[in-house]
Parts: structure tokens; sequence; C-alpha cells
């Protein structure tokens, strides 16, 4: 899967990838340097090879992409990312948008678009001319990409669970029927009294109802290598696609457990020895639900 971020210089594009794929706070992001041409980084997803393409956007490489229009070959999500911060670039922030979706057009490639209307948020602006920016944004970008359908997000790094939510709902989209069992998941944790993390087994975190324990898109490190440790005793001990760890502590009353399905998908339930019987039923539903999700995951591989 090949996921570009096009924008004018500065708008942001390496922020994104950097505080949800990368586990970057916000304010490490401050001193980043400007891309040079483009960088490629490479994320597994759901046992999916992503490849997020991050286009610098000095005048300079813009006109080379025009000039190359290949290394926009196989996007299947285009990202055009636009500054709120700076609406004097709306209008070379369009152009160059128009330009890259005529390359699209004339090699009769239509990818999935996704509009960011980024840098929502007040770091260094007011907030009535933030606002007003957005709404000049929503009319000019809206209207200009309307043939293309696109799907037009506000986003922030600083409202990062937004944020990791959008871009996981793009990978998980990669899928089909998929993302009905995530949302299904996401209620089903709300209703649960115990804490639950499903991830794949690199630790990015599709749905969960814990605090704290992600960074982006990555869960914590601790939980990160607990699951990576289990996924390697699957592998090597048990040798199937499919195994349950559990673990309790003597001195208290919490249960620990973590199933991996299909070695991909990992479910991590945190709890009392002893649940009320409603929540144990429906822990026993959520799992055999995600057994179904890993099983459409791995056929959508082989396919």
């Amino acid at each position: 899967m090949k996921i570009s971020l096009v924008g004018l210089a500065g708008c942001g594009k390496t922020s994104i990838y950097a505080t949800t794929f990368a586990a970057k706070a916000p304010y490490e992001t401050k001193d980043f340097a400007p891309t040079v041409m483009y960088e490629v980084r490479r994320h597994p997803y759901l046992g999916l090879n992503v490849s997020i393409f991050d286009f610098g956007g000095q005048t300079q490489y813009r006109e080379e992409y025009m000039e190359k229009p290949e290394i926009f070959a196989e996007t299947d999500v285009l990202i055009p990312v636009i500054d709120l911060h700076d609406p004097e670039k709306f209008e070379t922030a369009k152009d160059y948008f128009l330009e890259i979706i005529d390359l699209f057009e004339q090699a009769e490639k239509k990818p999935k678009l996704v509009v960011f209307l980024h840098k929502y948020d007040t770091e260094g602006i007011a907030r009535d001319e933030l606002e007003t920016n957005l709404e000049a944004a929503k009319e000019i970008f809206g209207e200009a990409l309307k043939n293309w359908e696109p799907t037009i997000q506000v986003t922030s790094i600083y409202d990062l669970d937004k944020l990791s939510i959008i871009l996981r709902d793009i990978l998980v989209a990669n899928y089909e029927d998929l993302q009905q069992h995530v949302q299904n998941a996401e209620q089903q944790l709300s209703e649960i009294d115990a804490k639950i993390i499903i991830s794949d087994v690199s630790g990015n975190v599709i749905v969960h109802n814990v605090a704290g324990i992600t960074s982006g898109l990555q869960l914590r490190g601790d939980l990160r290598d607990f699951i990576s440790s289990c996924n390697t005793l699957r592998e090597n001990f048990f040798t199937t696609d499919s195994a349950y760890f559990f673990g309790e502590s003597e001195k208290s009353e919490k249960h620990l457990e973590l199933h991996v399905f299909k070695f991909i998908l990992a479910v991590l339930i945190m709890r009392g020895k002893e649940i009320d019987v409603e929540s144990e039923q429906k822990i026993k539903t959520l799992l055999k639900d995600m057994a179904l999700f890993a099983e459409l995951v791995v056929s959508a591989h082989s396919e």
C-alpha cells in the first residue's frame, strides 16, 4: 500500500508521519529539517507493508515531480496537506494539487483522495483567525477537488488521538468489509468492564479503552515488547498461527490474557480475576469477532 503525502513546504507532512507512526511527541517536530525531494518510510500494519512517501514541498522539488510523474505511480491514497496557519498560500497549494491530479488523470489512475486541513490548533495563531482560515480552506479545496469526491479531514498533531484514528481508518479501508468490524469493536470495548487493547502483533493499535498507552498509532513500548515476545513464542514454541497466554498475580486480583489470532492480530485483556457475567460474555463475543477479523485480514492478503 502506497500513501503519498503532498503539500507545500512547512505544511506539516513530516510531522504527521513522525507523531503517528514514529512515536514522536509534537514538541520533537519543531526542529525538523525540510524534506529533500522525497523520503520513503515503510511501516507494517496488520501484516501489510505500508510505504509512506513524504514529498518535499519546496518549489524546485514540485517542479521536478511534474517532470517525473512516475514517482507518483502506484499511489493508493493521496493526502494533500494544507497549512491552515498560512492562508496566503492556499491558492498556490490548490494549483499544485490540481497539477498532481492532472498527472493521475493522464495516467488514467484515481487513488483515494483524503484532504488534510492541517494545523487546526492555536499554536501561534488566534482562534478566530484559525476558524476564518478553516472556512476559507473548506470552500477553496472542496470546490477545486470536488470531481474526485475527496474525504476532507481537519487535523492537528496536537490532537493526536483524532489524527491517529483518521490514519487508522485510511489503513483499514484497504481491507474490504473490515471497517464495520473496527466500529463494532469500539462499541464493544465501551461496554466491557475490563481494559482491552486490540493491535497487530507489531504494536500498531487498532482500538483500545486504556488511557495513556499509545503514542500515535504505536502501543507503549513495554506492552509492544510483551506482545512481540509472546508472538515469538507462538511462532517458535507452539508453531501454530494462533495462541493464548494468560497470567495472574498471587498478591492481587489482577488477571491478564493475550490472544494472538492468525499471526497478525493481538487482543490484550487486563481485568480483575472476577468480573460480572455480562462483561465475561461480551469478552467472549469480542474474541470471536476478532478471530473472524483476523481471518478476513488473512483472506485479503491471499487475494
